[in-house]
């Protein structure tokens, strides 16, 4: 039944089939056309004929008008209206696919439906169908109306992708991220954990470490950076994360037991994985750096060997080699195999690295490289020469080993030593320390109490702080693991103890505690493990502290005396604390316990160092500025430093005072040959002075001219032309040159 209830000026309310609705109302049209439109409007829904042709439906709309529209359609005819709503929903759909338009806004536009519905050929429709259902109650139902639809449509795209283990990027870029996760979750979740299964074995299948972001990469594109950490379906994320963390936990123990599967001659890559805490640290060995086929090929045999023997997976034999293996192939072609390699060849290569090193490094960098290099080339070709070669190995076997002629002596004094970080830089740097966060600050304090290794420190167990039997004091104990291996060699125990502070050790085990839970999820024992935000439990970055420390200096421009910025490394401390112990009268015996090494020599030269630098305290320009003395370096050399202390006692209580200086003989070398007087101290190596002997010094030089000049003069008068030979005229000469050299010296030292 339709029937007009009330009329207002504008507007007339109609009763449709027991709803009543508002509509607008103009004095020309009658009820009856209205009535008539009204059930025209109702035939075509109820009868389905927009399917065919939209024609009627738009007139509809054009003669009612867009809120009118929907006002009877859906209020008076709701279930025959949605059910078109629907339709055309699907048709939007299947159109918006096919032109491959993407989604910009977090909900699909209803207004699109609206524009499919009405679009005819015959009927030009413009209508603003942004606000069509503004004043419409219960409008969400045509919104899931449509996004049932639209899901629909795309979760069976997408169980198209997860049936044959394809990745979602393509359509996450269509339709969004997000509705990408929560559709796949509508396939099924067994289907779903399935496909990602599937993709978490294809990391292992490829001997590739798998993590969160690389599979979210590999299922999505990474390069439309369509994955941000939290934005995904819940669901979605946990199945991905479970995952993840399933196949990591296999991939934890397979990739480093298996690692002699990778030593295939075949391959020209070999990846190489060990265990770090929770984590798997991996080693990517490419041999296609190397040029020549032949060579790559026996290089690959040495380093079978090599690394079926070595644990250190971070082994940098073939970028170390690899440069000079080109350079002997370049310079010579007829070079297949190392057997080829004479002396020459050798020598040139030798010739062409230090050049090379010296133009890119400079020499003290480049000499390194250059007896690294060697060292690498000498045990590589004593491989290749030895009985340990493989019997599978076809190439022809060296005879001679060049490589070992070359002999690098000192090699030491090619490496750049670590620095102890002076007094200053300290007092300057603790204060801020405090705005690292808990675990560096930590970490920062046991370096500066300890002087422990890196790892050492990284790998502190939640048992390593152990009772003593002093007050105030506590053991701390921790596995050297640079030396482990020769300890167990020895049988020296692995566990090593030092004494720390109470302070400290109250510090580790509340840190201990703190990261108690992710030690039992870990299955861990160490207490510097580190959880963030959509990653696998790590150790604690080591290479992150540093910088954090280096940004600390830059940030309150901590400068050393020289007023340069300090660089800040890890083994620093280790070296100050070296230098704090030997100076307050540790033993060497007692430096090499606190320090952890296995034998006395590595702490001998701490010693050495320090006892270079005591010794570099007093040099020329020590006496200098205490005596105004000009001392050359050569005249010190031969001092100790003990003998250095007695030559400043001895200058201080005046008892190797000569006439204008002081006499610097040694006196275990007994008493001077020649008379005391100024003339024998002229030319003598050993006499030391100032400029506050300037003056008397040119007065002497004066005199002296205008004696050569007074002897040249009779030799002249007297028609003498040969006194260059003459012992009186070179007797004079000496002592002139001397009085000379000792003037410019002093002059030359008041211009520095």
């Amino acid at each position: 039944m339709i029937k007009k209830l009330s009329l207002t000026t504008a507007s007339a309310i109609w009763k449709i089939d027991d709803v009543k609705v508002s509509l607008w109302h103009k004095r020309e049209i009658s009820d009856d056309h209205m009535k008539s439109k009204i059930l025209e409007y109702k035939q075509i829904l109820k009868i389905k004929s927009y399917r065919l042709d939209n024609t009627p439906l738009c007139r509809m709309f054009d003669y009612f008008g867009g809120m009118s529209f929907v006002e009877i359609g859906f209020n008076a005819f709701r279930d025959d209206f949605v059910e078109m709503f629907r339709y055309f929903s699907i048709r939007y759909t299947e159109h918006w696919f096919y032109l491959d338009e993407k989604i910009l806004s977090k909900e699909v536009g209803i207004a699109h439906v609206f524009e499919t519905m009405l679009e005819n050929d015959e009927i030009e429709i413009t209508y603003n169908f942004m606000h069509i259902l503004s004043d419409l109650k219960e409008r969400r139902l045509l919104n899931d109306v449509l996004e049932d639809e639209f899901s629909s449509f795309w979760i069976a795209k997408i169980s198209e992708k997860i049936n044959v283990s394809e990745g979602l990027g393509e359509i996450a870029s269509r339709i969004g991220f997000v509705r990408t996760t929560k559709y796949a979750t509508k396939v099924g979740l067994e289907a779903l954990n399935i496909y990602l299964r599937i993709f978490a074995e294809g990391f292992t299948k490829r001997r590739e470490r798998i993590s969160q972001r690389q599979m979210w990469n590999l299922i999505f594109d990474p390069t439309t950076d369509l994955y941000r950490s939290g934005t995904a379906d819940m669901i979605f994320t946990k199945l991905l994360k479970d995952a993840v963390s399933e196949e990591f936990a296999f991939q934890y123990d397979k990739f480093p037991a298996e690692n002699h599967k990778e030593l295939n001659i075949n391959k020209d890559i070999w990846i190489i994985y060990a265990k770090h805490g929770p984590s798997l640290y991996f080693n990517k060995v490419d041999f296609s750096v190397i040029e020549s086929p032949s060579l790559r090929l026996e290089v690959k045999w040495y380093l079978k060997h090599r690394l079926s023997f070595k644990k250190n997976i971070k082994d940098r034999f073939i970028t170390e080699i690899a440069p000079a293996l080109n350079m002997l192939t370049k310079d010579n072609p007829r070079i297949k195999f190392m057997a080829d390699l004479d002396e020459i060849d050798v020598k040139k290569l030798h010739n062409n690295l230090e050049k090379m090193m010296y133009e890119d490094n400079g020499i003290k960098v480049g000499t390194t490289r250059v007896m690294n290099t060697f060292s690498r080339l000498k045990v590589f070709n004593e491989y290749l020469m030895s009985e340990h070669r493989d019997e599978n190995i076809k190439s022809p076997r060296p005879h001679i080993n060049h490589f070992k002629s070359y002999v690098f002596v000192n090699p030491k004094k090619y490496t750049q030593n670590t620095l102890i970080v002076p007094n200053e830089i300290i007092v300057k740097l603790e204060p801020h320390v405090k705005e690292l966060n808990p675990s560096y600050k930590l970490i920062y304090k046991i370096f500066s109490e300890t002087g422990l290794r890196t790892k050492e420190v990284l790998f502190l167990e939640e048992n390593c702080i152990e009772s003593s039997r002093y007050e105030g004091l506590k053991q701390l104990k921790y596995l050297p693991h640079k030396i482990l291996s020769a300890k167990k060699r020895k049988g020296v125990p692995s566990y090593h103890k030092i004494m720390i502070t109470e302070t400290l050790a109250d510090e580790i085990v509340a840190f201990a505690k703190e990261t108690e839970k992710l030690r039992r999820a870990c299955a861990l024992p160490y207490i510097f493990l580190v959880k963030r935000q959509g990653y696998k439990p790590n150790m604690i970055n080591m290479n992150y502290y540093i910088s954090m420390i280096n940004k600390l200096i830059e940030m309150y421009d901590i400068r050393s005396s020289e007023g340069e910025l300090w660089n800040f490394t890890n083994r620093q401390y280790r070296k100050t604390l070296a230098v704090t112990l030997i100076e307050n009268g540790a033993t060497i015996e007692e430096l090499a316990y606190w320090l952890g090494h296995l034998n006395r020599n590595t702490a001998a030269t701490y010693y050495a160092e320090v006892r270079a630098k005591k010794l570099e305290e007093m040099n020329t320009e020590f006496f200098k500025k205490q005596f105004d003395l000009l001392i050359d370096h050569e005249q010190l050399e031969e001092f100790t430093e003990e003998e250095r202390r007695l030559l400043y006692m001895d200058f201080r209580l005046e008892q190797r005072r000569v006439e204008f200086g002081y006499c610097m003989k040694k006196l275990a070398d007994g008493g001077c040959n020649n008379r005391s007087s100024l003339y024998n101290c002229i030319n003598c190596k050993m006499l030391c002075t100032g400029k506050r002997y300037l003056p008397y010094w040119k007065e002497f030089l004066k005199e002296q001219q205008t004696i050569v000049d007074t002897l040249i003069h009779i030799y002249n008068e007297n028609q003498i032309t040969n006194y260059e030979n003459f012992k009186e005229y070179q007797k004079e000469m000496n002592l002139l040159a001397g009085y000379k050299n000792i003037v410019n010296k002093i002059e030359e030292s008041e211009v520095k």
